[in-house]
């Protein structure tokens, strides 16, 4: 079929789920006329715990390790000739129809290229059924392939002229087969969470899966326009824009600041000016953070002795009136001038002026489905969590990880325009109160 940018050829049993924007920027320059694409699945995350002893032979500490299995699926070819994949479609079996693009003199060169994915069988009732679960999780649209269906609500698809009905709880996102909710209380759930879907329970209404040229029809792709918001794809690069224009302006025109503040920490305790403490980035990259250093040179060492004037209720460490606070760094903490340097980390990429709070490694493990949510950004100087904290005792941590995820979740510039008002507000509040 003409129309298509690319042709995914499978075998008759497979059937794959991936992201092929993970793959694009490589699949631009390559000139292969065949490539192919290895489907590993990121299965669960598990992890050993390694004793850690000193010079004494005492246990010092536990340290956990997450380690994600990694599990071969399906090899499928990917070619953006026409010819190739009418050979393929027409060929009995996977041995003619690599003899027929041998002949035609296609098959000689290939590129190969591992994605991040998901393999199943067709056939196999288990396996289909996960794949459904995977496409209703992931799949943000599929009316626009499929005829017969329509959006229901927000997140919500089913059967073309269905409706939802008030008594019916539903969390989104939802595939509803035709009368799966209507009946009596037993038969039919009051309350659905998404992702999932619900067979039909009357007669099913026939789906035709739409032709490529259909799909990409000029009506269709105004359509598109129109229902996608342009934000969201959008949105990292002016993000991204913003950090480094905004970075660079601070640390230039805050050059004497940094000057003095460098000197005065200098003066008060020596060496080194700048704390980098080790953090975790997106992806889980280890970075240092940057502060000017508010703490005596031995804090870290202190800081085992005074574990038991913690007032944090999570992993965090945090003591009133800290001793180990040097003079310089009492002022320094009080005008917020230590986190000045943040900005560097901010113009390198490190960091973001907004995000989730830049935690260790031994901060982040506490949760690993958390952790892998807030890790997906970059951190930030601030975020939702630093504005919106109660500090409630015995809260703070259940806090933390609520507004972290919920920033992640909702990230859009006005978000990030609001939090970073809120921040001056708050800055400016404490400030006035001392």
């Amino acid at each position: 079929r003409s129309g298509a940018d690319a042709y995914l050829l499978l075998e008759a049993e497979q059937l794959v789920v991936f992201d092929l924007r993970s793959i694009a920027s490589s699949l631009q320059w390559t000139r292969a006329p065949l490539c192919r694409l290895r489907v590993v699945e990121a299965g669960s995350e598990s992890y050993h715990e390694r004793v850690r002893c000193g010079e004494d032979g005492l246990v010092k500490r536990i340290e956990r390790v997450y380690v994600r299995e990694l599990r071969a699926g399906y090899r499928v070819l990917l070619t953006d000739h026409v010819a190739i994949a009418v050979a393929w479609h027409g060929a009995s079996a996977r041995r003619d129809a690599w003899r027929s693009i041998a002949r035609n003199g296609r098959g000689g060169h290939t590129e190969s290229f591992r994605v991040d994915g998901w393999s199943f069988r067709r056939g196999n009732r288990q396996d289909e059924d996960r794949l459904l679960a995977r496409l209703v999780d992931r799949w943000s649209d599929p009316t626009r392939a499929i005829e017969g269906i329509a959006s229901l609500g927000e997140g919500i698809f089913g059967v073309k002229g269905s409706a939802l009905r008030a008594d019916h709880t539903l969390v989104a996102p939802l595939w509803l087969g035709g009368g799966s909710l209507d009946g009596d209380s037993v038969a039919a759930p009051r309350l659905v969470i998404g992702p999932a879907w619900l067979p039909d329970r009357t007669a099913v209404v026939e789906g035709k899966v739409l032709e490529i040229a259909d799909i990409f029809s000029p009506r269709q792709r105004a359509a598109s326009a129109r229902t996608d918001a342009p934000e969201a794809s959008l949105y990292p690069y002016l993000k991204r824009s913003i950090d480094v224009a905004v970075s660079a302006a601070v640390l230039v025109a805050l050059l004497p600041i940094l000057a003095v503040v460098a000197i005065a920490v200098v003066v008060d305790d020596g060496w080194p000016i700048l704390f980098g403490h080790r953090r975790q980035t997106m992806g889980g990259r280890v970075f240092r953070c940057w502060k000017f250093r508010t703490m005596r040179r031995n804090a870290e060492a202190l800081a085992k002795e005074l574990r038991s004037l913690n007032v944090c209720d999570g992993p965090q460490f945090f003591i009133q009136d800290d001793p180990r606070v040097t003079r310089v760094g009492k002022t320094l903490r009080k005008w917020h001038l230590d986190e000045l340097p943040q900005f560097w980390n901010v113009l390198v990429g490190d960091m973001s002026l907004v995000g989730p709070r830049p935690s260790p490694e031994g901060e982040n493990q506490f949760c690993p489905a958390w952790r892998e949510l807030r890790l997906s950004v970059r951190p930030g100087i601030t975020g939702l969590w630093q504005v919106e904290r109660t500090r409630e005792p015995g809260r703070d941590f259940q806090e933390w990880i609520r507004f972290d995820s919920d920033y992640v979740r909702r990230a859009s510039l006005w978000l990030d325009m609001t939090i970073c008002l809120k921040t001056i507000r708050n800055i400016m509040s404490r400030v006035a109160r001392r």
